[in-house]
């Protein structure tokens, strides 16, 4: 990919998010939910927080993405509606002892993505995972979750080999929750990177390779 300016990037896509008059139903509103009174929700409704990932998606050209933390896909469908160039997606999923399907992820992307895709679900060491992940480099790894710190440094560490040149990890989550910062931030250190924070609802680093 090609490198990117992130003082640049950080200043327009804070721009268009503040400037968009769009409604977040815009975004969201053609894509499944579990429960529909979950589109009350202030996450649901916030204009910084999924229509971000839209104008993100507008305003770089990957390749290639992953998503750490996929879910119903809400998130990394915004960016592909933004972004047509993605020719490979791969999605991860951690199981839990909480049940989950990505049917219904799996049909949210399906609407606005008509290539090949794969979605996960298992332990971020499984060999089928690695098979999956380490076929190619990424050009963006989003990673959405809301771990302890030694899980998002695991996240950043063992995805970061993967990151193709000029590439972008793109980490929700930043400024609201403590050990995703702290692992931002230390990983942002170790690997003699800038730490790029992007002002939405609950904060998102980037880390250029």
């Amino acid at each position: 990919m090609e490198q990117i300016d992130l003082k640049k990037l950080k200043d327009d896509v804070e721009g268009k998010v503040r400037a968009s008059n769009l409604s977040t139903r815009v975004f969201l509103d053609q894509f499944r939910v579990i429960d529909e009174s979950s589109r009350k929700t202030g996450a649901y409704n916030d204009s910084r927080y999924a229509p971000f990932y839209y104008y993100l998606g507008c305003l770089i050209q990957p390749k290639s993405m992953v998503e750490i933390g996929f879910r119903l896909g809400l998130l990394s469908g915004c960016f592909l509606k933004g972004c047509k160039e993605v020719e490979n997606f791969l999605a991860f999923q951690e199981k839990t002892e909480i049940f989950y399907s990505p049917r219904m992820g799996r049909s949210n992307i399906k609407d606005v993505y008509k290539k090949t895709f794969d979605i996960y679900l298992g332990k971020l060491y499984d060999g089928g995972w690695l098979e999956r992940f380490k076929k190619q480099t990424w050009d963006v790894i989003f990673i959405n979750e809301e771990k302890n710190y030694d899980q998002h440094m695991d996240y950043l560490e063992s995805t970061w080999p993967q990151v193709s040149y000029n590439g972008l990890v793109v980490m929700d989550y930043v400024s609201s929750h403590e050990p995703a910062k702290e692992a931002y931030l230390n990983f942002c250190k170790i690997k003699n990177r800038d730490s790029t924070l992007i002002d939405t609802r609950y904060g998102v680093g980037l880390v250029q390779k």
